[in-house]
């Protein structure tokens, strides 16, 4: 039997909720409950500082119910890492927000993810392995109901996620479909957690409505403790440099295409006559000079970074053909290191992480074909896409991947997929030299990357940009 108890706060008065978890901020739970819990954190102990949280400060049961935890406010608790890295403080993880029951989607719609989301209290704390969970420090509390920009984008993702049902493709769902909320897998895994579905008979795996990892990174860094909120502080003023939101977004208007309107008038243009139109000179020495001309066309000047794109884990990547439609180069991948390939599964893989996302491809091509001695600011701006890795190709590059991961284990590492193997995806030397390298069982060797066929980038752009079919001189013909 439940015991009801007098609460610290007045659960019918949002502003003393909100009174009452500003305490966390800056706080462990042992200095606001004078204890320690003897739990250390590590990957056994995931989701209890945020069940200590609901419970033992704001005296919350842990349930699983379809209502908000301050349900006679309606707003939601959610307790979430963060770690530190190079760079800064980044989400620790994805912030699950409710196991989608796929045959709830036909009738509720939205209100699956609006009903209990739509405004939620956020605990973000610094995460640290080998650390007393009381010990864990609270960063900040944010009360966060989404933006109007946030809101559509989230809109959009369930759209997207809701389609899959309707068609009868739960089991197709993937999270690089999706910007800001995403439809993460969610259980054991292994086929053991699988779900029906409302328009097919195909079981589904199981799945959780999530803000994707980039989003919470970026809402960590973007959002006010709910403390200053009484603080006229100039940092919560919308910053206009790295926001690609400055001219209205028309109601009918994608996100996707809302972004590529803005490279319409470019389109044709050598990359010097872009900047002349910009009225800019960029310094083209630089190996990222095509990069930030691409911020430039986005209206991004000052910074090295488009903030929507970022939280939707987006990744911006630069495409060179050459005159006659080819493409100049593979594309590269971060490297992998030896030993911790051979322990992660596909799904659990670094490079599955790097590729599981969407893309944002600008394309540039060369004027000549003496692609070493042509001027950077002579090629020619062909067009922009988004782009995914399609489902089918996704089966090929596991199967790469797995491949990979056997001569590993051999230690063979002189017959890794090549190119010309034309399986979309091959392993090859990305060092700086010789002695750049990683250690395996002892033994130094070069470090590798997964790398993007060249054929299958041309094919990619030829797909999804038509006209880069033509070679330059078709254009001049025309």
């Amino acid at each position: 039997m439940t015991v009801k108890r007098d609460l610290p706060y007045n659960e019918d008065d949002i502003e003393s909720i909100l009174r009452y978890a500003a305490r966390l901020s800056g706080n462990t739970m042992k200095e606001i409950l004078g204890r320690g819990s003897g739990i250390i954190g590590g990957t056994n102990t995931k989701g209890y500082f945020g069940q200590l949280v609901e419970r033992d400060y704001f005296y919350i049961d842990n349930n699983s119910i379809a209502a908000p935890d301050f349900g006679k406010v309606g707003m939601e608790l959610k307790v979430t890492p963060m770690k530190e890295q190079r760079g800064g403080l980044a989400s620790k993880e994805r912030l699950v927000l409710g196991i989608i029951d796929y045959n709830d989607v036909p009738e509720k719609h939205f209100h699956v993810f609006s009903d209990k989301n739509s405004h939620i209290l956020i605990v973000f704390y610094l995460w640290s392995p080998d650390t007393d969970l009381y010990d864990y420090r609270v960063l900040k509390v944010v009360d966060w109901i989404p933006s109007e920009e946030d809101l559509r984008i989230i809109k959009e993702d369930w759209d997207v996620i809701e389609g899959y049902v309707l068609r009868g493709e739960a089991h197709l769902l993937s999270e690089r479909h999706t910007k800001f909320l995403a439809a993460c897998t969610k259980g054991a895994g292994h086929g053991g957690d699988l779900r029906t579905q409302p328009f097919s008979d195909v079981l589904a795996k199981q799945r959780a409505l999530s803000f994707k990892q980039s989003y919470m990174t970026s809402l960590f860094h973007k959002s006010r403790d709910i403390n200053e909120l009484i603080v006229d502080t100039p940092d919560i003023v919308k910053r206009v440099d790295d926001t690609v939101f400055i001219e209205d977004w028309d109601e009918d208007t994608r996100f996707e295409a809302y972004i590529l309107k803005r490279f319409d008038r470019f389109i044709g243009l050598s990359c010097k006559e872009i900047e002349e139109e910009l009225n800019i000179d960029l310094d083209d020495t630089p190996k990222q000079y095509y990069y930030t001309l691409t911020l430039a066309m986005m209206g991004i000047f000052h910074k090295n970074r488009v903030r929507e794109l970022e939280e939707a884990n987006i990744k911006v990547k630069t495409i060179r053909l050459k005159k006659d439609g080819t493409s100049k180069e593979s594309m590269s991948f971060p490297a992998f290191k030896y030993e911790e390939l051979v322990e992660q599964s596909w799904e659990t893989s670094d490079f599955y992480e790097q590729i599981d996302r969407e893309f944002f491809f600008p394309v540039f091509q060369f004027n000549t074909t003496d692609t070493k001695k042509e001027a950077r600011k002579e090629l020619t701006f062909r067009g922009a896409f988004f782009w995914y890795v399609p489902d089918d190709d996704f089966i090929i590059i596991e199967q790469v991947w797995n491949e990979t991961k056997e001569r590993i284990l051999e230690e063979d590492f002189d017959h890794f997929v090549k190119s010309t193997d034309g399986r979309i995806s091959h392993i090859r030397p990305h060092a700086r030299n010789s002695k750049d390298t990683y250690p395996y069982r002892g033994t130094e060797h070069v470090k590798r990357c997964f790398w993007f066929n060249a054929d299958y980038i041309a094919k990619t752009v030829s797909d999804n940009l038509p006209e880069s079919r033509k070679t330059l001189d078709d254009f001049n013909d025309a």
